[in-house]
């Protein structure tokens, strides 16, 4: 699970590898590997995105859905914690979460997402 500097091909564009590149120091391997091998329930819910497109708007949504507006929180990835830093954040990727289905964030690429919940893609024009 090389993801995401070692994941670099020489197939890609120059600005693909570049995100890959900046995007490979913002968390340790240790972290994103004990994230990316989480169990996952089947009820599991994952906001994946690329970064910049409106992720937290999501999670935030999603968050207000399954909790009926709830904003006892100060940062929502307390609430709906990061795949790849909940390791390095001391966050539990297995505990129960405030409310069902439990939400998680990711911007792992397909091949590297935890498999078997369910997911929320957000795509979006990478020239805007």
């Amino acid at each position: 699970r090389a993801m995401p500097k070692e994941a670099l091909s020489g197939s890609e564009s120059a600005a693909v590898a570049a995100l890959k590149q900046r995007l490979s120091g913002f968390e340790t391997e240790e972290g994103r590997l004990s994230g990316l091998d989480m169990t996952v329930r089947p009820t599991d819910v994952f906001v994946v995105t690329t970064p910049k497109a409106g992720t937290t708007w999501l999670q935030q949504i999603a968050h207000q859905l399954r909790t009926r507006g709830s904003m006892e929180f100060e940062e929502i990835s307390q609430v709906v914690p990061w795949v790849e830093l909940a390791f390095d954040q001391g966050q539990d990727l297995a505990a129960e979460q405030v409310a069902e289905p439990r939400l998680f964030k990711t911007h792992a690429w397909r091949g590297y997402c935890p498999k078997g919940g369910k997911y929320i893609v957000v795509v979006r024009d990478p020239h805007e």
